[in-house]
């Protein structure tokens, strides 16, 4: 299945999909790079998949289905669509639903009518005092609902008292957006999905 030139057609169709538009102060050149490191990743994932993961903006195709709400779910929270975009991309490899939420309040709202089993959410949406509330809300309602849900939290900032801060609160998992962190990602969702697939066999 072949792949699209990362040219600027590519980049602003991606964009148009993702509903966002070019950052400010962005050049076309580094958002290249990182949807190369996007497709790297989508191509190394594929070799080893349980099933092909599919994106039509990145040349791939793939049959139209209807979403089962009964299915386990995901919910990806970024303010960044090209974030939520890729993440989605990326998870679609799981036999899972995928929501996404660009706000805190939207995350919410969608958390009281769904039970998710993973949450995986930026930080700083767009400042880590809306990410530190969302958190904390989330594990409450989870307790509440009594769901068990594996919140992880991804972050760009190399501050090493996030981590911390994070955990505190209710994160199972913290991860910095540093190089190669789309594969490190997919590896601990991978190992939790796993240990649910055992889980369920007893």
């Amino acid at each position: 299945m072949p792949l699209v030139d990362l040219d600027d057609e590519f980049l602003e169709l991606f964009y148009n999909i993702t509903n966002e538009k070019v950052p400010k102060n962005v050049e076309l050149i580094d958002l290249k790079k990182q949807l190369i490191n996007i497709v790297d990743t989508l191509k190394e994932l594929n070799k080893n998949a349980r099933k092909p993961i599919v994106s039509k903006a990145l040349g791939y195709t793939e049959e139209d289905s209807e979403e089962d709400s009964k299915n386990p779910a995901i919910l990806i929270v970024d303010d960044l669509g090209v974030i939520t975009y890729q993440l989605k991309v990326l998870l679609s490899q799981f036999e899972y639903d995928i929501d996404c939420s660009q706000e805190i309040y939207d995350a919410v709202s969608r958390f009281k009518k769904r039970k998710y089993r993973y949450v995986v959410m930026d930080l700083f949406i767009p400042t880590e005092r809306e990410g530190f509330i969302l958190l904390t809300e989330l594990k409450k309602m989870a307790a509440v609902y009594g769901t068990k849900t594996i919140i992880g939290v991804i972050t760009a900032s190399p501050r090493k008292e996030i981590e911390q801060q994070c955990k505190v609160r209710g994160a199972d998992f913290f991860l910095e957006k540093n190089n190669d962190w789309q594969n490190a990602l997919y590896k601990i969702m991978d190992s939790y999905i796993h240990e649910d697939s055992d889980e369920d066999d007893y």
